[in-house]
């Protein structure tokens, strides 16, 4: 099995290859042929279509015939699918591919009519229902090749299994007849049992139960001692037994459990099917004549391991095999003598005369008989049963067939046919002097036409191939004995009469031929077969050949057919009676035009002498027809005037498009004269009467969709105080076809200057939902671009976006950039771009800013010292500070200890200048401001309008990027170290931080200060301006000649410079806060006291959060 199973799959996998990539079923027939003779059952053979089922459930048969019936739909059926699988798999795949439509008579006869022809179909992909099929899903563009070659290589398999089944020529029928138990039954089905079994009582009647009378005898026959080794001689006496216990045929089988009853093989697979009787073990009585493998050899020896009877070439073959090359087997001798009809191969003797004929004659030489014929005496010396059992004769051809076989071998008739007729010759009188050999006529059965030449294949009148063989020679009669008797007078021979068929068919043959020849002559000049034919039809018995008789006569006809055609219609116009035939006509025709007689071409004549056959009077009347159908089709496009219809019609020879053509071409002529013309295009009438030649001059200027949205836009545009322009309205027309929504579209409202405008004529930006006019779009970015700062170009309506984000900033900017392109005037768009250049020169590591006069370049040099472009003084590239003489030499730490320890301005400014020198820094640009961070921390530079804290330059926004933070308005996000949070602390307690850190700091004024004041330079808001002014403030003893405020920066500017972490000072409410806003877990423990509580908080805290990375660290 497991050898099988591996030569199955290598088979699969070829063919699979095979189909998948070619879809061709010629090209896996043998790979499938392969397939379906593998001894495997169907279950382990398919592995994809559950064919045991569609085996089982479309056999609905009661007996053999009916089941096999059943069986050839099926196959039917899987032919189809074969099909539908074979264009899924190859390469070219039809147009309409993606579905099965049900109403397909093909599809509901074949597939449909069968039970699983779905499921097949579903596995191919068709899996999706449809009201009238079944189609592949939408979101599937190919179909699995892989898995269709598969599963249509299954289908292919089982139709070829169930061809061979029903021709009789399965190797293994014992698996089908396994799953349809009527395939056994030749009448009516008995009843079955619950598990499919045939009870005794139904199958056998009580008379015939051998086993009963068995069991009821005192004594039972000896059992026969089973030899492993079969002989004839040893077959003798059981072949001695008689028939079948069941149908009195030839047993093969015998079962001793049964008590030693014989079986054929049909009865033993129904008895034995029974579960009581399952597990009987059976003996073959006699040894089959032919090999069980080939049937056609006799057989020359037996294997009693597998159980088969071989003849010498399959038993090489078959044993050959690994598998089965241990088989011990046994030789055989036949010893069954040759049956009548097998006999002689050479010969055979007639059965009425007794005479001996060759074996390829039919009929017999001396009486004429067929070979098979009965004979009227019933003496014949032995019937010929045995040959109906394992051959049987064909009675078309004689051959011997085996018995499995439908058709014969030669002549593939049925096995039941029977002789077909001969074919029916018209007699001729015998003429005893003729030749030998004059007999040479055959009728043809197609035409039915005497072809004289015996040696033609094909009939000379419909060139069809001669369906019967040529007739046999004839055989002379043998020699009378009877020599004395006198011959009879001879009569005087009569002339033969002609038949009139042969006659008649002899002449068609010679007209047609004569056809065929003017035809090709008149196509070698230009003329089609039906003016030949009309013109012979109309010529008559005229020596004049058609080409000839078209060029001289047919002219004439066409002029009387025109002439004739334009009086009758002459005559029906002026009321003339005319000849009854006419008017009839006219009647018929009823023509109602107006003016003179219609003139009609002569290629109209031509066409309607041709469609008559060469009949004038016809052809008038047709003509005549084929106008007026042409008049109302030019009538209903438009054109009413039937005098130039039919002077049209004349000019174009009859042709509709050509009529059509010149008719159109007057009214074309003002377009044509406006197309080549300077003047400029008539603006559109929207309050025309006409509204379709509006509506067509709107789909031609404005190229709207359709005509459905061009009558849209005249409606709007013809509205009762409608304000809408006709540009504005086309716009709004091919966005939408909503009436209401174009109606919303044209009427926007300016949130700035509440005026109406059309949407088109609105603008708005991408960082917002907000539209303004064009108007005062253009005078807000004007007066930002002349007055303002490049930050302060957001949307007037909303102020967004915030541009303080570096990401938004350079996407808004960009996209901006192209709006402003079109909407500012040159010179101020030419600002925008230099500001928004120097906005990005900014974020250059490069960039300087002049501490003089706040002008920003690029300085690439690597000296210290840099001289402004713009007002020529010089400072420090480092400490931004003005250039002094000493500064040259010095880095800038040395350059401010040397200040603080010999400048006397600068010692008498002590901790203020201090605080200058360490001023605002601005983190975007980099611009020093020399001020103080106390007082608010909010701190908006007026370089770039970057807002940021001064404690620790974190960003000020509205949108946040902190995740869970819950504030909307303007806010920063400040580290614990920031001046802050660190301002609210007591100098006593910054102090002690410094000290506990070993940091030092001062208490006492600088010598020469001014007493009672803070000197501190602050920015602050005078009358809406930003202005420097000292601080003013009273100072504190102990505070180094600072206010309080003031000195509290001193002191957290020292914590910040020596990097010094404030949480160690933190109170437990502190740390529970601060842990909080820095989303730190501050759970308690359980059983976890204050102290260890607070104390496992501070740590995690340090631990987790660190100090503030952009907090000014300079010492």
């Amino acid at each position: 099995m497991a050898n099988l199973s591996s030569q199955l799959e290598e088979l699969r996998g070829e063919a699979e290859a095979v189909l998948s990539s070619t879809g061709s079923a010629q090209e896996v027939k043998k790979d499938v042929l392969l397939m379906a003779n593998i001894p495997l059952p169907l279950s382990a053979k398919y592995r994809h279509i559950a064919a045991e089922n569609m085996v089982a459930e479309n056999s609905m048969g009661s007996n053999r015939q009916e089941t096999m019936a059943c069986l050839q739909r099926l196959s039917t059926a899987l032919n189809i699918l074969e099909k539908y699988g074979c264009n899924l798999t190859s390469p070219n795949r039809p147009k309409y591919w993606r579905s099965v439509k049900h109403n397909n008579p093909v599809f509901r006869a074949t597939v449909d009519a069968i039970r699983g022809g779905r499921a097949v179909l579903c596995l191919y992909g068709y899996s999706n229902q449809q009201p009238d099929g079944l189609s592949f899903p939408d979101d599937i563009m190919e179909p699995d090749v892989e898995k269709v070659a598969a599963v249509t290589l299954e289908v292919m398999t089982l139709r070829m299994e169930l061809e061979m089944l029903s021709k009789e020529t399965h190797p293994h029928p014992e698996f089908f007849e396994r799953i349809i138990p009527s395939l056994n039954q030749q009448g009516a089905p008995p009843e079955q049992g619950e598990d499919g079994s045939v009870p005794d009582e139904l199958l056998i009647p009580p008379t015939e139960r051998r086993w009963q009378r068995d069991n009821q005898s005192p004594s039972l026959p000896p059992k026969p001692a089973h030899s492993p080794g079969l002989t004839p001689a040893s077959l003798t006496p059981i072949l001695q037994t008689g028939g079948c216990s069941l149908c009195g045929g030839a047993p093969s089988l015998l079962c001793p459990p049964c008590g030693s009853m014989p079986f054929c093989e049909s009865c033993d697979l129904v008895f034995h099917r029974h579960p009581s009787r399952a597990n009987h073990k059976r003996e073959r009585t006699q040894a089959p004549e032919n090999c069980t493998i080939c049937c056609a050899f006799p057989v020359s020896a037996h294997c009693s391991t597998c159980g088969q009877w071989l003849c010498s070439e399959c038993d090489r073959l078959y044993h050959s095999h690994p598998g089965q090359a241990g088989h011990s087997r046994t030789a055989v001798t036949s010893a069954t003598p040759k049956r009548a009809v097998s006999a002689s191969l050479s010969s055979w003797q007639c059965v009425h005369c007794t005479t001996v004929n060759e074996v390829q004659a039919v009929l017999c030489v001396s009486c004429d008989r067929p070979r098979l014929a009965s004979t009227p005496s019933a003496g014949l010396e032995e019937p010929l049963q045995p040959s109906t059992i394992t051959e049987w004769q064909c009675k078309s051809c004689t051959v011997v067939n085996a018995g499995s076989s439908v058709l014969c071998e030669v002549c593939e008739r049925p096995r039941l046919a029977t002789r077909p007729p001969p074919t029916p010759i018209r007699p001729s009188p015998h003429l005893p002097d003729l030749p030998k050999g004059t007999d040479t006529q055959w009728v043809c059965q197609f035409c039915t036409y005497v072809n004289s030449t015996l040696s033609s294949p094909v009939c000379e009148m419909c060139d069809l191939p001669r369906p019967d063989p040529a007739p046999l020679p004839h055989k002379p009669h043998p020699p009378s004995p009877l020599k004395d008797v006198p011959l009879p007078p001879v009569k005087p021979q009569t002339p033969p009469t002609e038949d009139p068929d042969l006659k008649r068919q002899k002449l068609m043959r010679e007209e047609g031929l004569k056809l065929i020849q003017l035809i090709r002559e008149g196509e070698k000049k230009g003329v089609s077969p039906e003016e030949v034919y009309t013109s012979v039809h109309v010529s008559g018995g005229n020596t004049v050949t058609p080409c000839d008789w078209l060029k001289s006569e047919l002219p004439h006809h066409l002029d009387e057919i025109c002439a004739r055609a334009a009086s009758v219609q002459q005559d029906y116009k002026m009321g003339h009676s005319g000849n009854s035939r006419g008017r009839a006509g006219e009647d018929r025709l009823g023509l109602a035009a107006q003016g003179g007689g219609v003139q009609v071409s002569r290629a109209e004549a031509k066409q309607a002498w041709l469609s008559a056959g060469g009949d004038t009077e016809k052809a008038v009347l047709q003509v005549l027809r084929d106008r007026r159908a042409k008049v109302r089709e030019l009538a209903s496009l438009g054109f009413s005037d039937l005098s130039r219809c039919e002077e049209a019609l004349r000019l174009s020879g009859g042709e509709v498009r050509g009529a059509l053509s010149l008719l159109q071409r007057p009214l074309l002529e003002p377009f044509h004269q406006r197309l080549w013309s300077d003047e400029p295009e008539p603006s559109i009438d929207t309050s025309h009467p006409d509204k379709q030649r509006v509506c067509r001059r709107l789909l031609a200027v404005y190229e709207l969709p359709s005509w459905g949205r061009c009558e849209l836009a005249l409606s709007l545009l013809q509205d009762p105080g409608a304000p809408y322009t006709l540009e504005d309205v086309v716009q709004a027309v091919r966005e939408s076809h909503d009436r209401d929504f174009i109606r919303r579209v044209l009427a926007k409202e300016c949130p700035i200057c509440l005026s109406v405008y059309p949407h088109n004529k609105m603008q708005s930006l991408t960082s917002c939902q907000c539209s303004v006019c064009c108007d005062c779009f253009q005078q807000h970015f004007t007066i930002a671009v002349r007055d303002k700062h490049i930050r302060d170009m957001v949307c007037p309506v909303c102020w967004e976006p915030d541009i303080n984000d570096p990401e938004h900033l350079n996407s808004y900017f960009s996209t901006l950039d192209i709006q402003l392109r079109d909407c500012l005037d040159p010179e101020v768009y030419e600002l925008f771009h230099k500001k928004l250049t120097e906005q990005a020169l900014i974020k250059d590591p490069k960039f300087l800013w002049c501490s003089h006069c706040s002008y920003g370049f690029i300085y690439d040099g690597d000296q210290l010292k840099v001289t402004c472009f713009q007002c020529r003084n010089s400072f420090c590239a480092q400490c931004k500070k003005p250039w002094e003489s000493q500064h040259a030499g010095l880095s800038c730490e040395q350059f401010q200890s040397w200040k603080r320890e010999n400048d006397p301005e600068y010692q008498r400014q002590g901790l203020a200048g201090y605080l200058r020198d360490n001023g605002i820094i601005c983190p975007n640009c980099r611009f020093q401001y020399a001020l103080s961070k106390g007082g608010c921390m909010h701190f908006s530079c007026s370089q770039c309008r970057y807002q940021f804290c001064s404690g620790c330059n974190n960003p000020f926004h509205t949108t946040c990027t902190v995740a869970q933070c819950s504030v909307t308005g303007l806010h920063a996000h400040h580290p614990r170290d920031c001046l802050f949070y660190l301002r609210d602390w007591e100098p006593p307690r910054l102090q002690a931080l410094l000290q506990k850190n070993g940091v030092a700091f001062n208490t006492d004024p600088p010598h020469g200060t001014q007493a009672g004041a803070c000197g501190v330079m602050e920015q602050k808001d005078e009358g809406g301006r930003q202005v420097d002014s000292p601080c003013g403030a009273q100072t504190q003893p102990g505070q180094a000649g600072l206010c309080e405020k003031h000195y509290r920066e001193y002191l957290v500017s020292l914590i910040n410079g020596h990097s010094i972490d404030p949480a160690p000072l933190f109170t437990a409410n502190e740390v529970t806060v601060a842990c909080r806003r820095y989303q730190v877990d501050d759970r308690r423990g359980e059983n976890e006291d204050d102290r260890a509580y607070y104390s496992r908080l501070l740590r995690k805290l340090i631990e987790e959060v660190p100090l503030g990375d952009k907090v000014p660290r300079k010492k």
